[in-house]
């Protein structure tokens, strides 16, 4: 015969008991899906500092086999016809013969580790909000064209960061103040430089890896973000990343893409890779402001202080110029 069981035994869950029920369910959903967002975060930063190993060992393939002569962090042409020859009659301390200017545009030339001759970047009909000037952005010709192509293996996907939101094709800059044959990016050091004035005391040459004095410890490679663009427009960052050298300046001339707002990521010059640490969460919303400039953005931050740290690590200490090593 069926089985029957007393009235008390058989009564419904009360609302109470559904209510606290769904909510346990909603908490541990909630604390999965925040599990998965990190996991995948996770993932991802992993694969940009992989993408930045690879930019390294890139560095280290293309000075061996090239006399030590490393990969020049500068990406378009100059817009003078030779920038060294300025230097021949320049009052800023430099010793450049004329017959050595040619010579030394040719070598830069031929390590731009991306380059642009004009038509590796497309006109996107876009005006600067903060400048005025028209935006562009880079086009695969501007990568296939540099000295980093072949030693990438021509993978376009390796100048890009997986974190990077934007559509832009090279998300990776190279520290300005390595490959260079005069100062960062052999050009800053100019007139009407963002580090006009103090700034010679700075210059110094590193265009083999036998100038590279703390491997370890010297920055290579950084995602970079391009505030200056319009939001829409993400930019090509152009050039090698700078910051001012000087650690008692809070001073960015270029901002590291904070896309994971709790890490920046790098590699450094013997191949290994680096995180930095975040301190402030709203650390992008206070560098990425539109009308602070075309990069001139100053904010005192310990991320800064780090960077400047790995910028030249052995040399860049130095404060004047006879204090320069010969």
């Amino acid at each position: 015969m069926p089985l029957s069981f007393p009235r008390s035994m058989t009564r419904a869950f009360t609302i109470l008991e559904m209510m606290a029920v769904v909510a346990i369910l909603g908490v541990l959903a909630a604390l999965v899906l925040v599990g998965v967002q990190r996991l995948d975060a996770s993932s991802m930063s992993a694969a940009d500092l992989a993408r930045q190993r690879q930019i390294a060992a890139a560095q280290t393939k293309y000075a061996a086999d090239h006399d030590s002569r490393l990969l020049h962090p500068r990406t378009t042409v100059w817009d003078s016809p030779n920038p060294y020859v300025d230097l021949v009659n320049s009052q800023d301390g430099y010793d450049v013969e004329l017959r050595d200017a040619d010579n030394l545009y040719q070598d830069a030339l031929s390590r731009f580790w991306v380059r642009d001759f004009g038509d590796g970047l497309e006109d996107t009909g876009e005006t600067d909000p903060v400048t005025g000037q028209p935006l562009y952005i880079e086009v695969p010709d501007a990568l296939s064209s540099g000295a980093a192509w072949d030693y990438l293996d021509a993978n376009i996907d390796a100048y890009r960061s997986p974190l990077d939101p934007s559509t832009r094709i090279r998300s990776y800059s190279l520290n300005g103040f390595v490959g260079v044959n005069v100062c960062a990016e052999d050009w800053y050091w100019s007139e009407g430089g963002p580090f006009e004035g103090d700034f010679i005391k700075y210059a110094v040459p590193c265009p083999t890896s036998m100038q590279i004095r703390q491997p370890s410890m010297t920055m290579c490679s950084i995602a970079e973000d391009d505030p200056s663009a319009a939001n829409n427009t993400p930019g090509f960052n152009q050039d090698g990343f700078l910051v001012h050298p000087d650690q008692d300046t809070a001073y960015w001339y270029d901002i590291p893409a904070l896309w994971d707002p709790t890490r920046i990521n790098l590699s450094n010059m013997d191949g290994s890779t680096h995180s930095i640490r975040v301190s402030d969460p709203d650390l992008y919303k206070t560098l990425a402001q539109p009308d602070s400039g075309p990069g001139y953005l100053e904010h005192a931050c310990p991320e800064i202080l780090q960077i400047q740290q790995r910028l030249l690590p052995g040399v860049l200490e130095f404060r004047t110029l006879e204090d320069l090593p010969d």
